[in-house]
């Protein structure tokens, strides 16, 4: 017969044991976009943004060397 704090769904006392949440930046990420916070500049978000510079200038550079010769 089983003791009658474990019903195995429910752990009273010294026997509860917590469900912990482990997140990764992308699900924190759209849990924020969704709920409408305002998350905080990431080294992602740094390197992705210089990335689409270096892309936007080179490709600018690319036609204007083709218009100018």
């Amino acid at each position: 017969m089983k003791t009658p704090y474990d019903t195995g769904k429910v752990k009273i006392g010294i026997y509860y044991e917590p469900k912990h949440n482990h997140h990764n930046p992308d699900q924190d990420w759209v849990q924020k976009a969704v709920l409408g916070i305002e998350s905080t500049i990431t080294t992602d978000t740094v390197v992705l943004s210089v990335l689409f510079a270096i892309c936007t200038y080179a490709v600018m550079g690319l036609i204007s060397r083709s218009y100018y010769e």
